[in-house]
């Protein structure tokens, strides 16, 4: 019978110690982002959901008459699609608010921005969703001094969205300027 070498065992074990150091060390900065790389991963979501925000704006402004009567006859469908993107767009940015920069200060303030700009996004859909439904159901025709109440509440939810969507692009801004 052939007898193992202690020697042998006494060096696996702080090669072993050594490399399991060095995994454990890279598994915890694996999940945390650079200052760029954190950045390009919000970047990307948040203009998808912008845009698709933006879109259902289009839609309205190309969809209603400049002045609404109780005889226009006003088509939804498009609207209701453009407004389920931008929901469904808006609900994929939640993970943004679990992702972890190594720079906590970066992960903080963007955090902090990324919330009110989901809660200014889910104000102004909620707004046209209200819309929506006042002219998918044709309330419109019954109480058109509605209109105007609709459309004011939604651009002002729209405006208070952009501002807190160049807010957070301001904040993302700051923080790749300081890595140049």
């Amino acid at each position: 019978m052939k007898k193992l070498l202690p020697t042998r065992r006494s060096r696996a074990l702080p090669v072993c110690l050594l490399i399991s150091s060095i995994l454990l060390l890279g598994c915890s900065l694996l999940g945390k982002y650079s200052e760029i790389e954190y950045n390009n991963l919000v970047v990307e979501k948040v203009n998808e959901t912008s845009l698709a925000v933006e879109a259902t704006t289009g839609l309205y402004n190309e969809t209603l008459p400049d002045v609404v009567t109780e005889e226009d006859i006003i088509g939804t469908d498009e609207m209701q699609s453009s407004y389920e993107t931008a929901v469904k767009s808006l609900e994929d940015t939640t993970d943004l608010l679990v992702l972890e920069a190594r720079n906590l200060e970066q992960q903080n303030a963007v955090r902090t921005e990324l919330e009110t700009y989901r809660s200014a996004a889910e104000i102004y859909l909620e707004s046209y969703a209200t819309m929506l439904s006042y002219y998918s159901e044709g309330t419109y025709k019954e109480n058109i001094g509605q209109v105007e109440t609709l459309d004011e509440a939604m651009h002002a939810n729209y405006t208070t969205f952009i501002e807190a969507n160049n807010d957070l692009v301001d904040t993302l801004e700051s923080f790749v300027a300081s890595t140049e």
